[in-house]
Protein backbone atom coordinates (compact mmCIF):
# COMPACT_ATOMS: atom_id res chain seq x y z
CA UNK A 1 0.00 0.00 0.00
CA UNK A 2 1.67 3.41 -0.87
CA UNK A 3 1.94 6.06 1.67
CA UNK A 4 0.65 9.42 0.91
CA UNK A 5 3.91 10.81 -0.49
CA UNK A 6 3.67 8.29 -3.14
CA UNK A 7 0.06 7.94 -4.42
CA UNK A 8 0.34 8.55 -7.91
CA UNK A 9 -2.59 10.01 -9.98
CA UNK A 10 -3.79 10.22 -13.50
CA UNK A 11 -4.15 12.89 -15.41
CA UNK A 12 -4.37 13.48 -19.49
CA UNK A 13 -3.01 10.33 -19.76
CA UNK A 14 0.09 10.28 -18.00
CA UNK A 15 1.40 9.99 -14.29
CA UNK A 16 1.47 13.17 -12.31
CA UNK A 17 2.32 13.72 -8.22
CA UNK A 18 -0.02 15.03 -6.34
CA UNK A 19 2.09 17.93 -5.58
CA UNK A 20 2.78 18.89 -9.42
CA UNK A 21 -0.81 18.99 -9.56
CA UNK A 22 -1.60 21.41 -6.87
CA UNK A 23 1.54 23.41 -8.07
CA UNK A 24 -0.56 23.30 -12.23
CA UNK A 25 -3.55 23.98 -10.36
CA UNK A 26 -2.11 26.90 -8.69
CA UNK A 27 -0.45 28.35 -12.07
CA UNK A 28 3.34 27.69 -10.31
CA UNK A 29 5.92 27.62 -12.88
CA UNK A 30 7.95 24.12 -12.32
CA UNK A 31 11.45 24.44 -11.06
CA UNK A 32 13.90 22.77 -13.74
CA UNK A 33 14.94 19.55 -13.77
CA UNK A 34 18.46 19.29 -12.26
CA UNK A 35 20.78 16.60 -13.08
CA UNK A 36 20.84 14.17 -9.79
CA UNK A 37 24.15 15.21 -7.42
CA UNK A 38 26.71 12.94 -6.41
CA UNK A 39 26.88 11.76 -3.20
CA UNK A 40 28.90 14.31 -1.22
CA UNK A 41 29.66 15.04 2.42
CA UNK A 42 27.63 17.74 2.02
CA UNK A 43 24.32 15.50 0.93
CA UNK A 44 22.53 14.00 3.57
CA UNK A 45 22.91 10.39 4.19
CA UNK A 46 20.35 7.25 3.85
CA UNK A 47 19.10 7.54 7.46
CA UNK A 48 18.65 11.63 7.01
CA UNK A 49 16.43 11.33 4.39
CA UNK A 50 14.88 8.24 5.82
CA UNK A 51 14.19 10.09 9.18
CA UNK A 52 13.16 13.44 7.27
CA UNK A 53 10.68 11.40 5.27
CA UNK A 54 9.15 10.03 8.55
CA UNK A 55 8.84 13.66 9.87
CA UNK A 56 6.96 14.90 6.83
CA UNK A 57 4.99 12.16 7.69
CA UNK A 58 4.25 13.02 10.95
CA UNK A 59 4.37 16.07 10.69
CA UNK A 60 1.96 16.48 7.98
CA UNK A 61 1.36 19.20 5.46
CA UNK A 62 -1.07 22.85 5.10
CA UNK A 63 -1.52 22.02 1.62
CA UNK A 64 -4.44 20.12 0.29
CA UNK A 65 -4.04 16.74 -1.76
CA UNK A 66 -5.90 16.70 -5.06
CA UNK A 67 -6.95 14.05 -6.58
CA UNK A 68 -8.25 13.24 -10.08
CA UNK A 69 -10.70 10.49 -10.73
CA UNK A 70 -13.68 9.98 -14.06
CA UNK A 71 -17.03 9.89 -13.32
CA UNK A 72 -19.16 7.12 -15.39
CA UNK A 73 -19.38 9.45 -18.48
CA UNK A 74 -15.79 9.43 -18.06
CA UNK A 75 -15.56 13.42 -17.29
CA UNK A 76 -13.27 14.40 -14.62
CA UNK A 77 -13.46 14.73 -11.26
CA UNK A 78 -11.67 16.82 -8.93
CA UNK A 79 -11.97 15.67 -5.46
CA UNK A 80 -9.74 17.64 -2.94
CA UNK A 81 -8.94 17.02 0.78
CA UNK A 82 -8.28 20.34 3.15
CA UNK A 83 -5.95 19.33 6.11
CA UNK A 84 -6.53 23.07 7.54
CA UNK A 85 -10.37 21.92 7.70
CA UNK A 86 -10.13 18.08 7.56
CA UNK A 87 -12.56 18.11 4.89
CA UNK A 88 -12.90 16.99 1.32
CA UNK A 89 -14.75 18.61 -1.07
CA UNK A 90 -15.42 17.52 -4.90
CA UNK A 91 -15.55 19.60 -7.85
CA UNK A 92 -16.13 19.45 -11.76
CA UNK A 93 -13.43 21.35 -12.99
CA UNK A 94 -10.50 22.69 -12.99
CA UNK A 95 -11.58 26.21 -13.23
CA UNK A 96 -13.76 25.38 -9.92
CA UNK A 97 -10.70 24.16 -8.44
CA UNK A 98 -8.94 27.37 -8.74
CA UNK A 99 -11.55 29.50 -7.77
CA UNK A 100 -11.67 26.81 -4.15
CA UNK A 101 -7.79 27.52 -3.87
CA UNK A 102 -8.13 31.79 -4.32
CA UNK A 103 -11.14 31.36 -1.94
CA UNK A 104 -8.98 29.31 0.86
CA UNK A 105 -5.99 31.12 0.74
CA UNK A 106 -7.81 34.71 1.46
CA UNK A 107 -9.84 33.26 4.55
Amino acid sequence: MPNRFELPLYLEDRLVQSKDLYARLELITPEPAQPPARATAASPSRWQRWGQALFRYFLGSQEPRIVTKSDRAGNPIYEVYDPIDRRHHTFASEQAVRVWLEERYYQ
